[in-house]
């Protein structure tokens, strides 16, 4: 099998299926299988069976000597189909005569509403194109209590979100940032440095305003909303076009919305460093 599955519980067969497979091996013999895949027409025999909605390769920068498979299906029945198929064994062959060692480093389930945490972690990502289509005001809602529950310092809540949603607000975002995306709503979060906590000459407002976006954005995530953090605005500008009090201090925009058909997004987004790289035990 091209990889080891991991069954997460999951039995809606309407959710897709993600797998990323790293082939590691050396002096380019990653790239010169993935090449003979191509040449030898797998690649488009996978991409053209039942039920795959994706099968691309790509090269991280950091690691020359891999390449990241992006395996995507519409469900279980599917894959399983493919397991099973002839190409199977062609795939592992290659594998084999390029002496390759694979590595899965996930197995996730793509569901849109009430997902379970680690499936709103694994599957929060940063959309930059999106469809002319409103967030329904109910998941709006959610998406702002969720920012409300935020932790703050001392539970003293300088959060300030202005929601931009009206032709005239969206206007005055797309002259202070170029990365709206199209979105049909953008949240402003903004911190008030009058009520967040200070000692000496340290401010939790901007921590605070952090904490209230990520809450935003993984609930918004949960309930099906595409989103993504932009830190890519003139704050001074802004504050000018919505009028803000001086104390109010911009610290990032969250478009949110539908992704377009058309955007397949960030394909290393799953790429991260092993704990033991980021994670110190003392």
């Amino acid at each position: 099998m091209i990889c080891d599955r991991i069954i997460l519980g999951v039995d809606n067969k309407e959710m897709n299926l993600t797998i990323n497979i790293y082939y590691t091996g050396q002096n380019g013999s990653a790239k010169a299988f993935v090449n003979e895949m191509i040449a030898k027409g797998i690649v488009d025999q996978v991409r053209n069976e039942k039920g795959n909605k994706r099968y691309d390769y790509f090269f991280p920068i950091n690691d020359p000597e891999t390449v990241l498979l992006i395996d995507c299906w519409e469900n279980q029945e599917a894959l399983d189909l493919h397991h099973k198929s002839l190409m199977m064994k062609q795939i592992a062959e290659l594998r084999e005569k390029y002496h390759l060692k694979m590595r899965v480093e996930q197995y996730t389930t793509f569901s849109k509403e009430n997902q379970d945490f680690e499936t709103v972690i694994r599957n929060r990502t940063a959309t930059r194109k999106f469809k002319n289509k409103e967030v329904e005001k109910e998941k709006l809602n959610k998406i702002l209590e969720a920012g409300r529950l935020a932790p703050t310092a001392k539970n003293l809540q300088p959060q300030k979100i202005y929601v931009a949603t009206s032709r005239e607000a969206l206007e005055k975002i797309d002259k202070v940032s170029p990365c709206r995306y199209g979105a049909s709503t953008v949240l402003v979060v903004c911190s008030d440095k009058k009520i967040a906590w200070a000692k000496d000459d340290y401010s939790t407002y901007e921590m605070d305003a952090c904490i209230v976006a990520t809450h935003m954005m993984l609930e918004a995530t949960n309930v099906g909303v595409d989103n993504i953090w932009i830190e890519m605005f003139d704050k001074q500008a802004l504050k000018k076009e919505f009028g803000l009090e001086d104390s109010i201090e911009p610290i990032c925009l969250l478009p949110i919305g539908y992704k377009d058909d058309e955007y397949t997004g960030n394909p290393l987004h799953h790429v991260r460093k092993e704990l033991s790289e980021t994670v110190i035990f003392v």
